[in-house]
């Protein structure tokens, strides 16, 4: 049976990247700074890569792409939340972890319809990162025209989760 002799291998490599991180990661959304919380994961499938028969430009790198669930903790609708991602560029190089800052980051609106007490879901593609590191909530914009903004730059952060679905 061939699946019984693949699930050990499996197994190793799906605990490698859980187990090698020698850098902490942020903790989850502190409810005190941020009023709401993030479930970044990468999105289920295989990734799709840019190829010369698909008319872009051939790149070995494939888009980033994630499921991103917000939680609202307060009663408002949330209808934009301004989002900036942390990480490394698709240049070719190495990462090592002599080389924890990430060098690239990118800032958007991201629309959402998140009832008040409740989640919603995006997915979001990022062609160029081959890494993301953190994910940066700047602000939140209400139904009613009010805006929250964070407290300082990097208050209301979270880490894609490091398992990849299939």
């Amino acid at each position: 049976m061939k699946c019984a002799n693949i699930l050990p291998l499996a197994i190793v490599f799906a605990t490698i990247p859980a187990s090698g991180q020698g850098h902490s990661l942020p903790p989850r959304i502190d409810p005190a700074k941020c009023p709401v919380n993030l479930q970044v994961e990468h999105s289920s499938g295989l990734p799709e890569y840019r190829n010369a028969k698909s008319g872009d430009v051939a790149s070995p790198f494939s888009a980033q792409r994630f499921d991103f669930k917000m939680i609202n903790f307060l009663p408002h609708e949330i209808v934009n939340a301004e989002i900036t991602v942390h990480g490394f560029s698709n240049k070719g190089e190495i990462i090592t972890y002599s080389t924890p800052t990430p060098d690239l980051a990118k800032t958007l609106a991201v629309a959402l319809d998140v009832k008040g007490n409740s989640s919603a879901s995006r997915e979001l593609s990022f062609d160029e990162f081959s890494v993301i590191e953190t994910i940066d909530v700047n602000s939140v914009t209400y139904a009613d025209g009010s805006t929250w903004h964070a407290s300082s730059p990097g208050a209301c952060s979270v880490a894609p989760n490091l398992i990849w679905r299939i």
